[in-house]
């Protein structure tokens, strides 16, 4: 059975492509370029684009700001890093989907990474987690800011050496699924 996003494809990656499994790619370039506003007109936005995938990310705040606590200030050396995305429920209730693509972490993390951030009028906790390693995944030479190790179930601060939790890894050829014709409306 195929979702709305898998039957509908685009350039741009859907919450629905992810057939609810969390998906490691490794970032290509991320600059502000200007999109379709569904109206004939163009409007800026912050786009990911990926080494592994010709498809792209419309960054929002609340992912670019999991992405500067994991590699740092500048959006230019975001590049080349490993980043893990994960569908989940869209509590804004702005997807067609009711979902929405959010950073989990990434292969390159050694502890989990907890940060808080503005979010528009709301001061935000999150917490980047370590995924687990792809051979294609690069090791950071430098991370930014101090890493705290927290269990992302209790929120408790876990002591050096504590194991780290497993995130299962999907390829990028696992990503977009096709869609056999006959299964099209």
């Amino acid at each position: 059975m195929a979702t709305i996003d898998q039957l509908f494809p685009g350039e741009y990656v859907k919450a629905g492509e992810f057939n609810g499994k969390p998906v490691t790619l490794t970032i290509k370039e991320v600059a502000r370029k200007p999109i379709s506003d569904g109206l004939g007109g163009e409007e800026p936005a912050v786009v990911a684009t990926f080494e592994d995938t010709e498809k792209k990310l419309i960054l929002n705040k609340t992912n670019a700001v999991c992405l500067r606590a994991m590699f740092g200030e500048d959006s230019d050396e975001w590049a080349g890093h490993a980043v893990t995305l994960h569908p989940v429920n869209d509590e804004s209730g702005l997807s067609d989907s009711g979902h929405c693509i959010r950073v989990k972490g990434s292969p390159e993390l050694d502890k989990q990474v907890k940060f808080q951030a503005r979010l528009g009028r709301r001061m935000v906790t999150q917490t980047m987690v370590p995924t687990k390693a792809s051979p294609a995944a690069q090791k950071p030479e430098s991370t930014s800011g101090e890493g705290v190790a927290v269990n992302a179930e209790t929120g408790e601060v876990m002591q050096p050496g504590e194991p780290q939790p497993e995130v299962p890894n999907v390829v990028a050829s696992e990503f977009v699924p096709e869609v056999p014709q006959d299964e099209m409306l």
